[in-house]
């Protein structure tokens, strides 16, 4: 099938376009990820302040990314914590941040005490917007934090020369963004510290934790001491024991010696696995680029995307539909599911919709208090967050990414894409199953 396709649809009761069973899902283990893990555990080395594993690693990713240190951590959340102290930032300081992210780029700034300030996105890229960020720096602005989302790079040179006209510290979030280039820079090494994630859903997998990089030396240490309860913890030698001397209040926030080597294990892949991804956009960009109504993900020059996942926007007017786009949106996932597609939406709102960034006064609420007071949420104060997250989809997802797929499934995708455009009057006025929503929510503001 080369064309859209006529036959019915497969909600119409036709034949689905992708026959079962041919995705590729993630994370892909090979013998090398079960020969690492076991020799681990041959070795009854499986926990240490910085054990072999832990050290290897922070020395081999360092120079992956051709930076001076890595401080390895249990999460993302915990790279970017570490990272936001070790720039200075503290209670009573803001921090940029963008309004599409994963919450958890938010949460870390709240960590340190900090203040998020959401911006909105450039509507070409979805990455934080340099113009309207500026606009908002004040004299509690401390650090801005571009996110890598979806596996393309934020507008770095912009940001760089934001950060050293105010007195900024750069903090990137990269954990979307494995190996992703600016003008042949890796993500993670324009700013002052970063972090990064390998949750079994990034690109580089280790089921879960973090990685800070810096090319900082009191970044290092202040990182270090905060992810182990203020201590001092370099690797120690024969006849050294840890002194147990905490220099400041830290977490607990250690990379285990089995996650450091199932990380290890997979690095050497890392670079195979964005090429295939970007291959298989490649084939999609070509196809659904043909389709009217469909806009591919935009790659500006001078980047390259690793795909963390695939997002299609389409322009609700052009098929004529007049209701809420988000239930287009609904709809056209609904069709293409059945016809064998992987789509989704990752998210449905932007960061600050969430109840945990509207509390009057931030702090952890727990059933059996008076429920919390919450500002108000206008969609209209991200606009463009809120139309990218209405009038897109994703094509593949963490759990089958484009980094492990076959190229012929990539070529049945556009052929499943546009048998359900050219149905697209069936798809808005038949039955469908809305994108559930879990859990509920109950603000009808939202």
């Amino acid at each position: 099938m080369t064309h859209a396709d006529h036959s019915a649809l497969a909600i119409a009761g036709g034949d689905p376009v992708i026959a079962p069973g041919l995705h590729q899902t993630w994370p892909d283990i090979r013998a090398t990820d079960r020969a690492a893990i076991l020799a681990v555990l041959d070795s009854r080395d499986v926990w240490s302040d910085s054990g072999p594993q832990v050290r290897a690693l922070q020395e081999e990713y360092a120079e992956y990314c051709g930076v001076r240190y890595c401080h390895t951590v249990n999460s993302g959340t915990a790279a970017l914590h570490c990272a936001i102290v070790a720039s200075g930032v503290g209670p009573g300081d803001e921090v940029i941040v963008p309004a599409y992210t994963m919450g958890a780029s938010a949460h870390a700034v709240l960590h340190a005490g900090a203040t998020p300030v959401f911006c909105d996105i450039d509507p070409r890229t979805y990455t934080l917007d340099p113009a309207l960020a500026e606009r908002l720096v004040s004299h509690r602005t401390k650090a801005i934090m571009p996110v890598h989302i979806g596996g393309l790079m934020a507008d770095m040179d912009a940001f760089t020369a934001m950060a050293a006209r105010h007195d900024l510290a750069l903090i990137e979030d990269f954990a979307q963004a494995h190996g992703a280039t600016y003008d042949g820079h890796k993500a993670g090494t324009f700013g002052f510290a970063s972090g990064s994630s390998v949750n079994g859903a990034k690109n580089l997998s280790g089921g879960e934790g973090g990685l800070f990089v810096t090319d900082n030396e009191e970044a290092l240490i202040a990182a270090r001491r905060l992810a182990v309860f203020g201590e001092d913890t370099p690797p120690l030698g024969p006849g050294h024991t840890r002194a147990f001397w905490g220099h400041g209040t830290g977490w607990n926030y250690r990379m285990p010696e089995l996650t450091a080597a199932f990380v290890r294990a997979r690095l050497p892949h890392l670079d195979d696995h964005n090429r295939t991804a970007q291959a298989n956009a490649k084939i999609l960009d070509a196809g659904l680029s043909q389709i009217p109504g469909l806009q591919p993900p935009a790659i500006p020059e001078g980047r390259e995307s690793v795909y963390c996942w695939y997002r299609v926007r389409f322009d609700p007017a052009y098929f004529g539909w007049t209701g809420q786009p988000a239930e287009l949106r609904d709809r056209l996932i609904y069709a293409l599911s059945a016809e064998g597609i992987v789509a989704g939406t990752w998210q449905r709102r932007p960061v600050p919709a969430q109840p945990a960034f509207r509390l009057h006064t931030p702090a952890p609420w727990r059933p059996g208090r008076p429920a919390p007071s919450l500002k108000p949420w206008d969609r209209q104060i991200f606009p463009e967050a809120s139309r990218l997250l209405d009038e897109s989809l994703n094509l593949c997802n963490v759990r089958t990414p484009l980094h492990v797929q076959d190229p012929s499934l990539m070529h049945q995708y556009v052929d499943a894409v546009a048998k359900v455009v050219h149905h697209i009057g069936h798809v808005m006025t038949a039955d469908y199953e809305p994108v559930a929503e879990t859990p509920p929510v109950p603000d009808a503001a939202l």
